[in-house]
């Protein structure tokens, strides 16, 4: 049986398509989010929602206060609005219009979901205490959008008690919600290294400090941090993922680059992984002749997830939909999301997983220029997201 939230959220289902497929039309990159930062603020202010300025260009801010007698909780909700630099391929009516950039990751529909929440929301004051913020941020695929909005002052004035994001999930089915309490994605890091030998002709290589073979072997040694020199259950990631280099065949180069990421599951053991890098590559150019330059910067923490708080989404969950749709995930993700960086900042929260697959289809794969979000499912992230609200803000 549909609960009364997932009536009033299917009844706007029109709604939420159209602004979904519009976003997904004109998708943006992050902090060039321009025209639906404009989007999303229209839409608001039509609705009432008080839309407070910010100091970002990009990002908006948007204020509930609820008229019911009772706490004075401040609950924050979060939509990402960037997309990827991705060509579309899906032959869509409504596929980007913007070339070489694609909502290739469901942000379009986190988007217009949470405006539908707005939507709801704003039409029921009367069941809800406190304030609830609506936090809609740029940048979330280069990890620095949520950096920006916190900054801003999106948490303060008033302070936010507990912060909640979803994320469509192609590994589970429609109507399945996906939780997991605890550290659940991985930290992400991101290091670059400059190595700089002679250069020299390519015939005669003991005339020169050769860079590309001592990138070569640093590359090759950086994995060896994870397998000799960290815990075997503890999960960590070293990922060289660009290399660049030369412009002759013949020509042994002056300089080499490279660079990648980093993901771990502790933070503990994410303090160690620099040093152990900087030792290893020094050691190596050193053996070459060659002189070495390594950045490494920490982008974002760990996103743990507050028990209570996965408890409070399960009860949101089984509420609108009925027992039985709440998936206990079995393991965390070395994945990265900067949502963690609201949650360090935020007394309590936690980011859950919305499935969007259809039974019996294949599973969509994000980032991928196929990808889709599925409408159907947009009713049922508003609706939980909109009970969530009505439990805690009671």
């Amino acid at each position: 049986m549909e609960s009364e939230i997932l009536k009033e959220a299917i009844e706007i289902k029109e709604y939420l398509t159209k602004t979904r497929r519009h976003i997904h039309q004109h998708p943006e990159l992050g902090f060039k989010e321009f025209e639906t930062t404009s989007l999303v603020k229209e839409e608001l202010e039509s609705m009432g929602v008080e839309v407070v300025p910010l100091k970002t260009e990009t990002g908006v801010l948007g204020i509930l206060r609820g008229e019911k007698k009772g706490s004075n909780v401040v609950t924050a909700l979060r939509a990402d609005m960037d997309a990827l630099p991705v060509v579309e391929k899906t032959g869509l009516p409504y596929a980007s219009r913007n070339e070489g950039v694609m909502h290739a990751c469901g942000h379009d529909g986190h988007t217009a979901g949470l405006l539908g929440v707005a939507r709801l929301l704003s039409s029921m004051k009367d069941k809800f205490s406190g304030t609830v913020k609506l936090i809609f941020q740029p940048a979330e695929e280069v990890l620095g959008g949520a950096e920006s909005m916190v900054e801003s002052g999106v948490l303060e004035n008033p302070k936010v008690d507990t912060i909640i994001a979803l994320h469509g999930w192609p590994s589970l089915e429609v109507g399945k919600i996906g939780v997991f309490s605890g550290p659940y994605m991985a930290s992400a890091d991101k290091f670059t290294v400059k190595i700089v030998g002679s250069g020299g002709h390519g015939a005669y290589p003991h005339t020169s400090a050769d860079p590309v073979l001592a990138a070569a072997h640093a590359v090759v040694a950086l994995q060896d941090i994870v397998s000799r020199e960290i815990d075997a259950f503890d999960s960590v990631v070293i990922s060289v993922c660009t290399l660049d280099g030369g412009k002759a065949f013949n020509v042994i180069p002056e300089e080499v680059r490279f660079s990648g990421t980093v993901r771990c599951l502790d933070g503990s053991v994410q303090k160690t992984i620099e040093e152990k890098m900087d030792r290893i590559i020094k050691g190596i150019t050193s053996t070459f002749g060659c002189k070495y330059e390594l950045e490494y910067l920490y982008k974002v923490p760990m996103l743990v997830n507050d028990p209570k708080v996965i408890n409070l989404v399960s009860e949101a969950a089984n509420n609108v939909l009925g027992e039985g749709h709440v998936v206990q995930l079995d393991r965390p993700a070395m994945g990265s999301e900067d949502f963690s960086i609201f949650i360090n900042n935020v007394a309590h929260g936690a980011f859950f997983r919305l499935g969007v697959t259809n039974p019996g289809e294949e599973q969509m794969k994000l980032h991928n220029d196929h990808f889709n979000i599925n409408d159907e499912v947009l009713p049922i992230g508003v609706a939980i997201l909109t009970q969530f609200v009505l439990l805690k803000n009671q």
